[in-house]
């Protein structure tokens, strides 16, 4: 995408409002439109008529996942790009509409395929063993999640795994294929709501890499990625990426001990990944 363009917005707070920053931090856009089918909103340039948009060069669709497949339904005949939050949609009958109508200029957002984990996962997938994921934070014990469409079963029905999950998930699927066999388990904790928000899956792939993943809204704070190979570990989290090596590291008595560090870079896995994704064309 190029700079000066128009942007138009189904949704308009939560990760819209970060889309926003975003496309303004790297020019994207001269302005935005932001529509909602009923409400008059204060401080934006806003329509209640999605036809509106249409005018835009882009449309950023960031409305709940149960929405998504209308609004693509009513966007079909639109000529410029899409931008559509994950999860895609949510019925069949959506699924099915994607299929029958593609659309080249549809771009769906599983930002973890921009990221730094991606030309790993590719280059090194002959000798990864084993990935570990972990993602958690405190939202569903937030009192504002209690009024939050995410905070609903009948609205989010894989709670975290659809809202935060899908993301990693995506990106192995991406590399991997689909898995060969999986397990998951959930458990709702919130007294806020009723959707899933502990979950956790384990995944075995067809070229025998295995890995566990785990969700959660009730914890403290934690964004950190294993991979085990057969020469190294590599080690990503919110701030670092750090790869330690080699497997033949021994102790005086000469006994495997824990391999030294090789290297290491800032990095920022989520933050750039967002970033990275809006350099689509």
């Amino acid at each position: 995408m190029t700079g000066g363009m128009k942007a138009g917005f189904i949704g308009y707070r939560h990760f819209a409002e970060t889309l926003r920053g975003l496309f303004e931090e790297n020019g994207a856009t001269r302005d935005f439109l932001f529509f909602h089918p009923t409400k008059k909103l204060e401080n934006m340039d806003h329509t209640n008529k999605l036809e509106d948009l249409l005018g835009c060069d882009f449309i950023v669709i960031a409305s709940p996942d149960e929405t998504h497949g209308q609004y693509l339904r009513r966007l079909q005949d639109y000529g410029g790009y899409v931008f559509c939050e994950k999860i895609p949609v949510t019925t069949w009958s959506d699924l099915k509409f994607l299929k029958e109508h593609p659309n080249q200029k549809l771009y769906f957002d599983f930002c973890y395929r921009k990221s730094h984990l991606y030309p790993i996962l590719k280059e090194k997938q002959s000798k990864i063993l084993h990935i570990n994921h972990k993602c958690s934070h405190g939202l569903a014990l937030k009192e504002e999640y209690r009024g939050s469409w995410r905070s609903k079963a009948a609205k989010a029905p894989l709670g975290v795994f659809q809202l935060s999950g899908i993301h990693f998930f995506d990106l192995l699927v991406f590399c991997f294929g689909r898995p060969v066999s999986y397990h998951t388990a959930a458990r709702n904790l919130s007294p806020n709501g009723d959707s899933i928000d502990n979950f956790s899956i384990s995944l075995e792939f067809k070229n025998g890499i295995t890995s566990n993943l785990f969700y959660s809204y009730t914890s403290p704070y934690c964004l950190s990625t294993e991979i085990v190979t057969t020469d190294e570990l590599i080690v990503a989290d919110s701030l670092e990426f750090s790869v330690f090596g080699p497997r033949e590291t021994f102790d005086k008595k000469g006994r495997f001990t824990a391999p030294p560090l090789l290297s290491k870079q800032k990095t920022r896995l989520y933050e750039d990944s967002l970033k990275n994704r809006l350099t689509i064309s």
